[in-house]
């Protein structure tokens, strides 16, 4: 299957290491001796965008572990796809995750496999609120998902996770559920930038994800402000990038089109800028000042001040996209500020993806 996927193995390990280290132990399953659960498909009405404007139809399964319940509540796992992907991508980690007793919920991002509305590249305006709505359907919060498309049927509030009381900021918080976020690549990049405005989550485990897309995109190696970002780009990876941008558009499908119109006007299944961003790097080799800004904007490198909870960041030595660099960025962004982070280098990446266990 298309898309820069983390494996599975590999997730399932880091996240029981974090989740273990921060006291998230699962509850006794003392009613599911086998490690049993149920799971349901869900539909998600969201708002994102300025002012909250644009509606969004979200798809995503939950998985509840047998036992867990209002009496009885576990901590949560959020996770979505890697780009080109969808919800299902993650099915598997879930269900390993639901044996063990932890709540999940796997989702397709902004763009992809049955979500509607367009790809932002995890912008936090967009792909970070959503997430955060997401947050609060955990928490219990009502309205927000529903077990038909239509959006007709709701779905009863959540009570079997564990609710906090004050988020990260100290302030009180309510529909605060006891979660973390894992995933790779796009699945990395996703969980920054619902940190970023969500102070409720507790945790994050970003694998193989950029600090600057404009890095990413058109590495240059020398006038370098901070971190991987530079005064100017450098040569665009045209071959990644119209990859990318290919799998981005065919995606949603003819019928995804049809469902949701809205998504082919101006640049298909993307927002605006991307179409002008691609032809740039094609034609010219480069890109704009524009372009930089704009890939800036959803990159961790431009809201790192407001990631303030423990990360356990993955990064793959066989990484030509996403590379060492990336991420030895953004760890010593956090740890400059005192953000309790930790790294590790894996030998695979989105070069050698076949080399990872699993």
């Amino acid at each position: 299957m298309y898309g820069f996927q983390v494996r599975r193995r590999i997730a399932i390990s880091v996240v029981t290491l974090v989740v273990c280290a921060l006291g998230f132990s699962p509850p006794a399953l003392a009613d599911s001796p086998n490690g049993s659960y149920s799971s349901q498909l869900l539909y998600f009405s969201v708002d994102v965008g300025p002012e909250l404007s644009t509606p969004c139809t979200v798809v995503g399964e939950l998985f509840v572990p047998d036992g867990v319940d209002a009496d009885n509540p576990a901590p949560a796992i959020l996770t979505t796809n890697g780009f080109g992907g969808s919800y299902k991508d993650q099915i598997p980690a879930l269900q390993n995750f639901a044996e063990n007793g932890y709540v999940g919920l796997t989702y397709s991002g902004l763009g992809f496999g049955g979500t509607s509305c367009k790809i932002t590249l995890d912008s936090p305006a967009y792909d970070g609120v959503a997430a955060s709505q997401l947050v609060s359907f955990l928490g219990g919060q009502e309205g927000i998902a529903f077990t038909d498309q239509a959006l007709t049927q709701p779905y009863p509030a959540l009570t079997a996770v564990v609710q906090d009381s004050v988020d990260h900021t100290g302030a009180p918080s309510t529909n605060d559920p006891r979660v973390g976020m894992t995933g790779g690549s796009y699945g990395g990049g996703i969980q920054f930038a619902a940190a970023s405005v969500d102070p409720r989550i507790d945790t994050i485990i970003p694998m193989i994800t950029w600090n600057d897309l404009s890095y990413s995109l058109a590495p240059n190696s020398t006038g370098i402000i901070s971190g991987v970002s530079t005064a100017e780009p450098g040569a665009a990876k045209v071959l990644f990038a119209s990859l990318l941008f290919g799998a981005g558009i065919a995606n949603p499908g003819v019928d995804g089109y049809i469902a949701d119109p809205a998504r082919l006007p101006g640049c298909p299944n993307y927002v605006p800028y991307m179409c002008n961003a691609i032809a740039e790097a094609v034609v010219t080799g480069d890109i704009g000042p524009q372009v930089v800004s704009e890939l800036r904007a959803s990159s961790v490198s431009s809201f790192v001040d407001r990631i303030n909870i423990p990360v356990l960041l993955a990064q793959g030595q066989q990484d030509t996209l996403f590379d060492l660099n990336e991420a030895t960025a953004t760890y010593d962004a956090l740890k400059d500020r005192g953000v309790d982070a930790k790294m590790i280098w894996h030998s695979w990446g989105h070069s050698h993806l076949a080399a990872a266990p699993g």
